[in-house]
Protein backbone atom coordinates (compact mmCIF):
# COMPACT_ATOMS: atom_id res chain seq x y z
CA UNK A 1 0.00 0.00 0.00
CA UNK A 2 1.59 3.29 -0.84
CA UNK A 3 2.58 5.53 1.75
CA UNK A 4 0.84 9.75 0.61
CA UNK A 5 -2.29 9.51 -0.71
CA UNK A 6 -4.34 13.33 -1.74
CA UNK A 7 -6.77 12.62 -4.49
CA UNK A 8 -4.45 13.95 -6.99
CA UNK A 9 -3.14 13.06 -10.37
CA UNK A 10 0.11 11.46 -9.21
CA UNK A 11 -1.61 9.63 -5.43
CA UNK A 12 -4.37 7.48 -5.29
CA UNK A 13 -7.95 8.58 -3.54
CA UNK A 14 -7.95 8.14 0.37
CA UNK A 15 -11.10 6.59 0.06
CA UNK A 16 -9.08 3.50 -1.09
CA UNK A 17 -6.97 2.93 1.42
CA UNK A 18 -9.66 4.63 4.23
CA UNK A 19 -12.15 0.94 2.51
CA UNK A 20 -9.18 -0.91 3.00
CA UNK A 21 -8.45 -0.75 5.98
CA UNK A 22 -12.40 -0.49 7.35
CA UNK A 23 -12.49 -4.25 5.48
CA UNK A 24 -9.37 -5.58 7.35
CA UNK A 25 -10.44 -4.32 10.91
CA UNK A 26 -13.24 -5.20 13.63
CA UNK A 27 -12.69 -1.88 15.30
CA UNK A 28 -12.39 1.40 14.01
CA UNK A 29 -11.76 4.69 16.10
CA UNK A 30 -12.74 7.79 14.01
CA UNK A 31 -12.36 11.43 14.60
CA UNK A 32 -13.06 14.30 12.12
CA UNK A 33 -14.10 17.66 12.55
CA UNK A 34 -16.75 17.29 9.15
CA UNK A 35 -19.00 14.45 8.66
CA UNK A 36 -21.12 13.98 5.85
CA UNK A 37 -20.50 10.19 5.03
CA UNK A 38 -22.37 7.69 6.70
CA UNK A 39 -22.72 5.01 4.45
CA UNK A 40 -19.23 3.35 4.74
CA UNK A 41 -20.14 3.26 8.54
CA UNK A 42 -23.27 1.71 8.56
CA UNK A 43 -21.68 -0.76 5.97
CA UNK A 44 -18.82 -1.37 8.79
CA UNK A 45 -21.41 -2.21 11.24
CA UNK A 46 -23.54 -4.00 9.56
CA UNK A 47 -20.74 -6.35 9.23
CA UNK A 48 -20.15 -6.34 12.53
CA UNK A 49 -17.21 -4.34 13.40
CA UNK A 50 -17.52 -1.82 16.13
CA UNK A 51 -17.47 2.39 15.42
CA UNK A 52 -16.30 5.21 17.86
CA UNK A 53 -16.62 8.36 15.71
CA UNK A 54 -16.03 11.85 17.45
CA UNK A 55 -17.39 14.44 15.03
CA UNK A 56 -17.34 18.52 15.56
CA UNK A 57 -21.03 19.51 15.46
CA UNK A 58 -20.35 22.62 12.81
CA UNK A 59 -22.07 24.09 9.62
CA UNK A 60 -20.34 21.50 7.77
CA UNK A 61 -21.49 18.75 9.09
CA UNK A 62 -25.04 16.89 8.43
CA UNK A 63 -27.19 16.21 10.48
CA UNK A 64 -28.92 13.73 8.05
CA UNK A 65 -25.87 11.60 7.98
CA UNK A 66 -25.26 11.94 11.71
CA UNK A 67 -29.56 10.91 11.59
CA UNK A 68 -28.22 8.01 9.18
CA UNK A 69 -25.89 6.57 11.72
CA UNK A 70 -27.50 7.35 14.98
CA UNK A 71 -28.56 4.18 17.28
CA UNK A 72 -27.30 2.13 15.03
CA UNK A 73 -25.67 -1.45 17.49
CA UNK A 74 -22.07 -0.69 16.65
CA UNK A 75 -22.10 2.88 16.39
CA UNK A 76 -20.88 5.20 19.45
CA UNK A 77 -21.32 9.00 18.48
CA UNK A 78 -19.36 11.95 20.56
CA UNK A 79 -18.73 15.69 19.76
CA UNK A 80 -17.07 18.88 20.32
CA UNK A 81 -18.00 22.02 18.69
CA UNK A 82 -14.39 24.11 18.44
CA UNK A 83 -10.93 24.13 18.53
CA UNK A 84 -11.46 20.15 17.35
CA UNK A 85 -9.20 19.73 13.75
CA UNK A 86 -7.48 16.59 14.13
CA UNK A 87 -8.45 14.21 11.78
CA UNK A 88 -7.76 10.60 12.54
CA UNK A 89 -8.55 7.49 11.36
CA UNK A 90 -7.46 4.36 13.53
CA UNK A 91 -8.27 0.79 13.07
CA UNK A 92 -6.99 -2.33 14.44
CA UNK A 93 -3.45 -2.45 13.57
CA UNK A 94 -3.22 0.60 10.87
CA UNK A 95 -4.05 4.24 10.57
CA UNK A 96 -4.74 7.05 8.41
CA UNK A 97 -3.70 10.87 9.10
CA UNK A 98 -3.94 13.76 7.59
CA UNK A 99 -5.97 16.37 6.21
CA UNK A 100 -9.16 14.47 4.35
CA UNK A 101 -12.43 15.16 6.77
CA UNK A 102 -15.15 12.36 6.39
CA UNK A 103 -17.14 14.32 3.64
CA UNK A 104 -17.04 13.41 -0.32
CA UNK A 105 -14.21 16.23 -0.58
CA UNK A 106 -12.52 14.52 1.76
CA UNK A 107 -12.60 11.24 0.66
CA UNK A 108 -12.64 12.21 -2.96
CA UNK A 109 -12.77 15.27 -4.50
CA UNK A 110 -10.60 17.94 -2.64
CA UNK A 111 -6.69 17.88 -2.66
CA UNK A 112 -5.37 16.12 0.24
CA UNK A 113 -2.47 15.18 2.02
CA UNK A 114 -2.71 11.58 3.42
CA UNK A 115 -0.34 9.49 5.48
CA UNK A 116 -0.69 5.65 6.01
CA UNK A 117 0.58 3.99 9.95
CA UNK A 118 0.65 0.39 8.16
CA UNK A 119 4.18 -0.70 8.64
CA UNK A 120 6.21 -2.70 11.39
CA UNK A 121 8.09 0.32 12.17
CA UNK A 122 5.36 2.65 12.65
CA UNK A 123 4.14 0.52 15.89
CA UNK A 124 5.46 3.50 18.17
CA UNK A 125 3.44 6.30 16.31
CA UNK A 126 0.71 4.39 15.96
CA UNK A 127 0.86 3.73 20.15
CA UNK A 128 0.88 8.05 20.02
CA UNK A 129 -2.01 8.38 17.70
CA UNK A 130 -4.45 6.32 20.04
CA UNK A 131 -3.41 7.71 22.78
CA UNK A 132 -4.25 11.31 21.38
CA UNK A 133 -7.61 9.35 19.91
CA UNK A 134 -8.44 8.70 23.72
CA UNK A 135 -8.00 11.90 25.15
CA UNK A 136 -9.92 13.60 22.34
CA UNK A 137 -12.85 11.02 22.80
CA UNK A 138 -12.67 11.46 26.40
CA UNK A 139 -13.30 15.12 26.09
CA UNK A 140 -16.52 14.41 23.48
CA UNK A 141 -19.88 14.33 24.85
CA UNK A 142 -22.45 11.89 23.85
CA UNK A 143 -24.69 12.85 20.92
CA UNK A 144 -28.20 12.21 22.52
CA UNK A 145 -31.42 12.54 20.82
CA UNK A 146 -32.30 15.68 22.55
CA UNK A 147 -28.55 17.47 21.33
CA UNK A 148 -28.94 16.51 17.27
CA UNK A 149 -32.45 17.74 17.34
CA UNK A 150 -30.90 21.02 18.28
CA UNK A 151 -27.96 21.04 16.49
CA UNK A 152 -30.42 19.99 13.37
CA UNK A 153 -32.94 23.12 14.04
CA UNK A 154 -29.52 24.73 14.59
CA UNK A 155 -28.16 24.06 11.52
CA UNK A 156 -31.12 24.68 8.91
CA UNK A 157 -32.07 27.97 10.90
CA UNK A 158 -28.60 28.82 9.75
CA UNK A 159 -29.26 28.32 6.48
CA UNK A 160 -30.21 31.84 6.31
CA UNK A 161 -26.58 32.95 6.45
CA UNK A 162 -25.39 34.19 9.97
CA UNK A 163 -21.94 36.00 10.52
CA UNK A 164 -20.93 33.60 12.78
CA UNK A 165 -22.92 30.10 12.02
CA UNK A 166 -20.45 28.17 14.89
CA UNK A 167 -21.24 30.76 17.28
CA UNK A 168 -25.16 29.98 17.35
CA UNK A 169 -24.36 26.63 17.48
CA UNK A 170 -22.64 26.66 20.36
CA UNK A 171 -25.20 28.96 21.83
CA UNK A 172 -27.64 25.88 21.07
CA UNK A 173 -25.84 23.39 22.76
CA UNK A 174 -23.11 24.74 25.13
CA UNK A 175 -19.35 24.52 24.37
CA UNK A 176 -18.01 20.85 23.88
CA UNK A 177 -14.26 21.39 23.25
CA UNK A 178 -10.92 19.47 23.82
CA UNK A 179 -8.30 19.82 26.45
CA UNK A 180 -5.54 22.58 25.67
CA UNK A 181 -2.16 22.52 26.98
CA UNK A 182 -2.94 24.05 29.98
CA UNK A 183 -2.82 21.91 32.89
CA UNK A 184 -5.61 23.01 34.45
CA UNK A 185 -7.90 22.31 31.49
CA UNK A 186 -7.60 18.57 32.04
CA UNK A 187 -9.43 18.88 35.54
CA UNK A 188 -12.62 17.20 35.21
CA UNK A 189 -15.38 17.05 38.17
CA UNK A 190 -16.90 14.59 39.69
CA UNK A 191 -20.17 14.96 38.71
CA UNK A 192 -19.08 15.67 34.87
CA UNK A 193 -17.68 12.22 35.24
CA UNK A 194 -20.77 10.55 36.39
CA UNK A 195 -22.55 12.20 33.91
CA UNK A 196 -20.45 11.31 30.71
CA UNK A 197 -20.29 7.60 32.16
CA UNK A 198 -24.70 7.82 32.29
CA UNK A 199 -24.78 9.34 28.76
CA UNK A 200 -22.44 6.32 27.69
CA UNK A 201 -23.50 4.12 28.95
CA UNK A 202 -27.56 4.70 28.61
CA UNK A 203 -26.93 5.99 25.10
CA UNK A 204 -24.23 4.50 23.70
CA UNK A 205 -24.79 1.29 25.31
CA UNK A 206 -28.20 -0.10 26.92
CA UNK A 207 -30.45 1.81 24.27
CA UNK A 208 -28.80 0.66 20.92
CA UNK A 209 -28.91 -2.49 21.94
CA UNK A 210 -31.94 -3.08 23.15
CA UNK A 211 -33.35 -1.18 20.18
CA UNK A 212 -31.12 -3.58 18.08
CA UNK A 213 -33.00 -6.43 19.33
CA UNK A 214 -36.95 -4.94 19.00
CA UNK A 215 -36.28 -4.48 15.51
CA UNK A 216 -34.98 -7.94 14.94
CA UNK A 217 -37.50 -9.36 16.98
CA UNK A 218 -40.16 -7.04 14.88
CA UNK A 219 -39.10 -7.56 11.78
CA UNK A 220 -38.83 -11.50 11.75
CA UNK A 221 -42.66 -11.26 13.39
CA UNK A 222 -41.16 -12.86 17.10
CA UNK A 223 -44.33 -11.38 18.59
CA UNK A 224 -46.32 -13.09 21.28
CA UNK A 225 -50.19 -12.91 20.66
CA UNK A 226 -50.49 -12.70 24.57
CA UNK A 227 -48.31 -9.47 25.08
CA UNK A 228 -49.96 -7.85 22.13
CA UNK A 229 -51.39 -5.22 24.20
CA UNK A 230 -48.12 -4.00 26.13
CA UNK A 231 -46.01 -2.60 23.56
CA UNK A 232 -43.25 -3.44 21.56
CA UNK A 233 -40.54 -2.32 24.26
CA UNK A 234 -42.03 -4.14 26.67
CA UNK A 235 -42.27 -7.31 24.66
CA UNK A 236 -38.39 -7.23 24.26
CA UNK A 237 -38.37 -6.25 28.32
CA UNK A 238 -40.09 -9.55 28.56
CA UNK A 239 -37.79 -11.37 25.46
CA UNK A 240 -34.94 -10.36 27.30
CA UNK A 241 -35.76 -11.71 30.84
CA UNK A 242 -36.64 -15.28 29.40
CA UNK A 243 -33.16 -15.31 27.93
CA UNK A 244 -32.08 -14.18 31.36
CA UNK A 245 -33.98 -16.74 33.57
CA UNK A 246 -33.84 -20.18 30.98
CA UNK A 247 -30.16 -19.74 29.39
CA UNK A 248 -27.81 -17.17 31.60
CA UNK A 249 -27.73 -19.16 34.26
CA UNK A 250 -25.62 -17.70 36.82
CA UNK A 251 -22.86 -14.94 36.81
CA UNK A 252 -20.38 -16.31 35.18
CA UNK A 253 -22.66 -17.37 31.74
CA UNK A 254 -22.81 -13.37 31.08
CA UNK A 255 -19.53 -12.70 32.00
CA UNK A 256 -17.85 -14.88 30.00
CA UNK A 257 -19.70 -14.75 26.51
CA UNK A 258 -18.04 -13.21 24.17
CA UNK A 259 -18.73 -9.91 22.26
CA UNK A 260 -20.74 -10.89 18.86
CA UNK A 261 -20.64 -9.77 15.60
CA UNK A 262 -23.92 -8.38 14.36
CA UNK A 263 -24.75 -11.20 12.11
CA UNK A 264 -23.65 -13.48 15.17
CA UNK A 265 -26.04 -11.51 17.50
CA UNK A 266 -28.45 -12.08 14.86
CA UNK A 267 -28.57 -15.22 14.49
CA UNK A 268 -28.60 -15.89 18.42
CA UNK A 269 -31.66 -13.54 19.16
CA UNK A 270 -33.40 -15.36 16.49
CA UNK A 271 -32.65 -19.07 17.87
CA UNK A 272 -33.62 -17.66 21.37
CA UNK A 273 -36.55 -15.64 20.06
CA UNK A 274 -38.50 -18.58 18.17
CA UNK A 275 -37.89 -20.93 21.39
CA UNK A 276 -39.35 -17.88 23.14
CA UNK A 277 -42.33 -17.70 20.94
CA UNK A 278 -43.29 -21.17 20.94
CA UNK A 279 -41.98 -21.92 24.91
CA UNK A 280 -45.26 -22.98 27.02
CA UNK A 281 -43.42 -21.14 29.55
CA UNK A 282 -42.26 -17.55 28.86
CA UNK A 283 -41.21 -16.89 31.41
CA UNK A 284 -44.28 -13.69 31.72
CA UNK A 285 -46.44 -13.12 35.06
CA UNK A 286 -49.74 -13.59 34.33
CA UNK A 287 -50.52 -10.37 36.24
CA UNK A 288 -47.45 -8.35 33.65
CA UNK A 289 -49.58 -6.18 31.93
CA UNK A 290 -51.96 -5.59 35.21
CA UNK A 291 -48.15 -3.89 36.75
CA UNK A 292 -47.46 -2.10 33.86
CA UNK A 293 -50.93 -0.48 33.77
CA UNK A 294 -50.35 0.67 37.92
CA UNK A 295 -46.94 1.72 36.75
CA UNK A 296 -48.62 4.23 34.22
CA UNK A 297 -51.65 4.81 36.45
CA UNK A 298 -49.34 5.39 39.26
CA UNK A 299 -46.28 7.38 37.79
CA UNK A 300 -47.53 8.87 33.90
CA UNK A 301 -47.88 12.24 34.78
CA UNK A 302 -47.03 14.80 37.25
CA UNK A 303 -50.61 14.99 38.76
CA UNK A 304 -50.81 11.42 39.03
CA UNK A 305 -47.90 11.70 41.43
CA UNK A 306 -48.48 14.40 43.40
CA UNK A 307 -52.20 12.49 44.34
CA UNK A 308 -50.39 9.47 45.47
CA UNK A 309 -50.48 8.23 48.41
CA UNK A 310 -47.81 5.99 50.28
CA UNK A 311 -49.81 2.71 49.16
CA UNK A 312 -50.12 4.19 45.67
CA UNK A 313 -46.48 4.93 45.94
CA UNK A 314 -45.67 1.48 46.81
CA UNK A 315 -47.91 -0.60 44.68
CA UNK A 316 -46.34 1.11 41.96
CA UNK A 317 -42.54 0.31 42.68
CA UNK A 318 -43.63 -2.92 43.44
CA UNK A 319 -44.32 -3.03 39.86
CA UNK A 320 -40.81 -2.94 38.96
CA UNK A 321 -38.25 -5.81 38.93
CA UNK A 322 -35.51 -3.79 40.00
CA UNK A 323 -37.41 -2.75 42.85
CA UNK A 324 -38.36 -6.19 44.09
CA UNK A 325 -35.11 -7.93 43.35
CA UNK A 326 -33.93 -5.41 46.94
CA UNK A 327 -36.03 -8.22 49.00
CA UNK A 328 -32.45 -10.22 48.97
CA UNK A 329 -31.32 -7.35 51.19
CA UNK A 330 -33.82 -7.05 53.17
CA UNK A 331 -34.87 -9.16 56.64
CA UNK A 332 -38.01 -10.99 55.79
CA UNK A 333 -37.83 -10.68 52.26
CA UNK A 334 -40.59 -8.94 49.71
CA UNK A 335 -43.39 -8.68 52.79
CA UNK A 336 -40.93 -6.48 54.64
CA UNK A 337 -39.97 -4.25 51.64
CA UNK A 338 -42.16 -1.27 51.22
CA UNK A 339 -41.94 -0.94 55.60
CA UNK A 340 -37.96 -0.86 54.85
CA UNK A 341 -38.14 1.59 51.91
CA UNK A 342 -40.21 4.30 54.13
CA UNK A 343 -38.22 3.53 57.43
CA UNK A 344 -34.59 4.19 55.19
CA UNK A 345 -36.54 7.39 53.35
CA UNK A 346 -37.79 8.30 57.07
CA UNK A 347 -41.32 7.78 56.01
CA UNK A 348 -40.95 11.14 53.91
CA UNK A 349 -43.77 10.86 51.59
CA UNK A 350 -43.33 14.23 50.05
CA UNK A 351 -40.01 14.03 49.71
CA UNK A 352 -40.22 10.42 47.64
CA UNK A 353 -42.74 12.29 45.44
CA UNK A 354 -40.76 15.26 44.72
CA UNK A 355 -38.23 13.29 43.47
CA UNK A 356 -40.10 11.08 41.23
CA UNK A 357 -41.98 13.96 39.76
CA UNK A 358 -38.50 15.29 39.19
CA UNK A 359 -36.93 12.00 37.23
CA UNK A 360 -39.75 11.59 35.11
CA UNK A 361 -41.50 14.67 34.32
CA UNK A 362 -38.81 17.28 35.13
CA UNK A 363 -37.14 20.27 32.98
CA UNK A 364 -34.04 19.53 31.10
CA UNK A 365 -32.26 16.71 30.06
CA UNK A 366 -33.03 13.17 31.44
CA UNK A 367 -29.43 12.30 32.29
CA UNK A 368 -29.04 15.23 34.28
CA UNK A 369 -32.20 14.42 35.96
CA UNK A 370 -31.25 10.30 36.36
CA UNK A 371 -27.84 11.52 37.71
CA UNK A 372 -29.17 14.11 40.75
CA UNK A 373 -31.58 11.15 41.88
CA UNK A 374 -28.64 8.60 42.31
CA UNK A 375 -26.24 11.14 43.34
CA UNK A 376 -27.72 14.34 44.63
CA UNK A 377 -28.60 14.18 48.19
CA UNK A 378 -31.22 16.34 48.14
CA UNK A 379 -33.02 13.84 45.83
CA UNK A 380 -31.28 10.47 46.32
CA UNK A 381 -33.40 7.60 47.70
CA UNK A 382 -32.87 4.91 49.56
CA UNK A 383 -33.67 1.65 48.22
CA UNK A 384 -34.37 2.82 44.78
CA UNK A 385 -31.20 2.84 42.78
CA UNK A 386 -29.65 2.92 39.42
CA UNK A 387 -31.76 0.21 37.42
CA UNK A 388 -34.85 1.06 39.70
CA UNK A 389 -34.60 4.46 37.94
CA UNK A 390 -33.97 3.27 34.60
CA UNK A 391 -36.40 0.82 34.68
CA UNK A 392 -38.99 3.36 36.06
CA UNK A 393 -38.27 5.63 33.29
CA UNK A 394 -38.17 3.52 30.27
CA UNK A 395 -41.61 1.78 31.38
CA UNK A 396 -43.10 5.83 31.76
CA UNK A 397 -41.42 6.54 28.34
CA UNK A 398 -40.19 3.70 26.22
CA UNK A 399 -39.19 6.13 23.51
CA UNK A 400 -36.16 8.03 25.37
CA UNK A 401 -35.16 5.27 27.23
CA UNK A 402 -36.04 1.53 27.12
CA UNK A 403 -37.57 -0.56 30.24
CA UNK A 404 -34.01 -1.84 31.34
CA UNK A 405 -33.15 -3.37 34.63
CA UNK A 406 -29.61 -5.60 35.10
CA UNK A 407 -31.67 -8.83 34.03
CA UNK A 408 -31.81 -6.97 30.58
CA UNK A 409 -28.28 -5.60 31.26
CA UNK A 410 -26.89 -9.32 31.22
CA UNK A 411 -28.85 -10.86 28.93
CA UNK A 412 -27.88 -8.20 26.44
CA UNK A 413 -24.13 -9.37 27.32
CA UNK A 414 -24.51 -12.84 26.91
CA UNK A 415 -25.78 -12.25 23.57
CA UNK A 416 -23.07 -10.84 22.55
CA UNK A 417 -23.34 -6.74 23.08
CA UNK A 418 -20.70 -4.64 24.45
CA UNK A 419 -22.78 -3.21 27.37
CA UNK A 420 -22.45 -3.11 31.29
CA UNK A 421 -23.69 -6.41 32.53
CA UNK A 422 -25.65 -4.88 35.69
Amino acid sequence: MSKIYSNGPSKDYVINPFSHMVAASSRLHLAAPYFTQAQPLLDAAKGGKSVQLLIGLNEATSPQALRNIYEVSGIAIRYLTSRFHAKIYIFDDTALLGSANLTDGGLRANREAVITLDREDDAEALEEVRALFVELWDAGQVLTREKLDTFEKTYHDLRRKTPDPQKEIEAALGQAQPHNINVASHEKSSERVFLETLRQEVYEQYRPAFSDVTSILDAHGFRRPDLADVGIENETNRFLNYVRLTHVIGDEAWQSAPLRSADDRRREIMHYAQEWVDAANNRVPEDYAAWLRTVEQTFGSREAIEAADKERIMEGLMSLHAFTEQLRFVKGGLKNLPAEFWKSNNDDLERVKTTLVYLLHGPGDFIQRFHDVLYDQSMKLKRFGYFCALELYGTIKPDECPPMNGRMAKALRFLGYDVKGG
